[in-house]
């Protein structure tokens, strides 16, 4: 199991690429092997690829997860009061971005999460694998998507989705557990999510 935190590494690479290449064509390729990593944001312009036996995988550690406010149209959290967890790839007020691989995996290892869910120990809504909010021309396309800590994908308040080829697979005890949980979307488009 991979247990070198790569966090700050995704959010520098992510800040750096986007200075570099403000005006698009940024790209961050995630070479093969494992990548534990908490919760980092995107920008717009830009693309995440995962290479073939790349996995990014999501931390245990809470603290890597960062707080937010609760989804406006939610008033609180989903199963909670209080706010959310940030997703493990999160991007609010983005444009142009695409999220692909060649069939690279991106995994919550969520079984904690859910065990505390279940337990009732949770005053705040746990994480999406990935989640686009308040965006607008988004891919997300040949990855396998596991064991989110909650749904998979949640793209909301945005417009022009695409998302195709993903495989998500979960734990059947994973109750409530949802691939593609699209929310007030304006012009999406699915093909080939399994």
């Amino acid at each position: 199991m991979e247990k070198r935190l790569n966090t700050k590494a995704f959010k520098a690479a992510v800040d750096h690429l986007s200075k570099s290449a403000s005006d698009g064509g940024a790209q961050l390729i995630v070479p093969p092997g494992k990548w534990l990593t908490g919760s980092f944001n995107l920008t717009s312009n830009f693309t995440l690829f995962l290479r073939k036996d790349a996995v990014i995988l999501g931390t245990q550690d809470e603290s890597e997860w960062p707080l937010l406010p609760a989804l406006p149209s939610y008033g609180g959290g989903r199963y909670s009061p209080d706010g959310r967890f940030n997703s493990l790839v999160f991007g609010t007020n983005l444009t142009d971005v695409v999220i692909t691989g060649n069939n690279g995996t991106i995994d919550g290892q969520g079984a904690p999460w859910w065990d505390k869910f279940h337990k009732g120990l949770f005053n705040v809504t746990r994480p999406y694998l990935i989640e686009i909010l308040y965006s607008n021309h988004i891919q997300i396309s040949n990855l396998t998507l596991l064991n989110s800590p909650s749904w998979h994908v949640h793209p909301i308040y945005s417009s022009n989705i695409t998302i195709q080829g993903l495989t998500i697979l979960a734990q059947l005890t994973f109750l409530t557990q949802m691939g593609l949980t699209p929310t007030r979307v304006h012009k999406l488009e699915s093909k080939t999510v399994t």
